[in-house]
């Protein structure tokens, strides 16, 4: 259940009635955990003669803000392909194809493509979002491959830090990201959100608090820090830490996705950003 500090905005909002249609955000949410979810092994390591970059320190521990409610928009009916089963008339078992439908306009990636063609598209997406939504790394709930090549280091005056080269293994999930429809999205969320919601109260939480564990998955991603020094790294039996405990304390999914680099976060937050956003307007776009 949510904690005080991510109470509603106001406890006089009116609790909403699930309306006919659901889903969506699956894959933008999927793929967006996916790229968080790699244990780095210790890969090749490298010696630089340059000296060490001093790393700034990162910002204070962020509290989120309590996370809004996304309106309720009954989506029209022609906004639905012509094959497509009316989501009122679908159960979970039976709703995987009619959101791969939904969203067959939603991007053009590889990674869209195998994401979308697994089963059990709506639970998946529910237990993703959970487990974003609390920091945590949802390790089972995600059917793409892991990147290309392996984790690297750098060593710096006998200090290890992360290669930023390691970050590259990383491009095609970020590009596949930006690379989303976000409008596409948004309309596909508002179609089937009844079933996601349904999947989420099988997790043993009010449906109708989805939308807010949705914000909260987002909402992280935004307070992700954006360093463009290299980060100190410590090797711990078969994986590596990070030095400064400011950073090792960051949720799972922040210190992972801090791994992808720089540029790849600058990606990402940018499609969180525009995708909160549109998730939260008054009206349709």
């Amino acid at each position: 259940m949510r904690s005080e500090a991510e109470e509603r905005l106001s406890s006089t909002v009116k609790r909403r009635k699930p309306h006919w249609a659901l889903f969506a955000v699956a894959a933008v949410v999927v793929i967006f955990v996916y790229v968080y979810t790699q244990k780095d092994s210790p890969g090749p390591v490298q010696t630089a003669d340059t000296a060490p970059l001093k790393l700034d320190p990162p910002p204070a521990a962020v509290v989120l803000p309590p996370a809004p409610d996304i309106p309720v928009h009954v989506a029209e009916p022609e906004s639905l392909p012509e094959e497509a089963t009316k989501p009122e008339a679908l159960t979970l078992e039976q709703s995987d194809q009619a959101l791969r439908l939904a969203l067959a306009d939603a991007g053009t990636s590889n990674l869209l493509m195998t994401t979308l063609a697994a089963d059990n598209l709506v639970q998946r997406c529910a237990g993703v979002v959970d487990g974003l939504s609390q920091g945590h790394v949802p390790y089972k709930a995600l059917p793409i491959k892991r990147p290309a090549g392996k984790f690297s280091i750098v060593s710096i005056d006998k200090q290890s830090y992360m290669d930023p080269t390691s970050y590259q293994r990383y491009d095609a999930y970020a590009a596949a990201i930006a690379d989303l429809n976000t409008d596409t999205l948004v309309s596909a969320f508002n179609i089937f959100r009844p079933l996601l919601e349904q999947a989420y109260a099988g997790l043993g939480y009010p449906a109708d608090e989805f939308d807010n564990a949705l914000i909260r998955s987002l909402d992280r991603i935004l307070v992700t820090p954006e360093l463009h020094e290299p980060l100190a790294v410590k090797r711990k039996e078969s994986v590596y830490l990070y030095v400064d405990s400011r950073f090792e304390s960051l949720s799972g999914v922040q210190k992972l996705l801090l791994r992808m680099g720089p540029d790849n976060i600058v990606r990402i937050k940018s499609q969180a950003m525009a995708l909160r956003q549109a998730l939260l307007r008054a009206e349709p776009g």
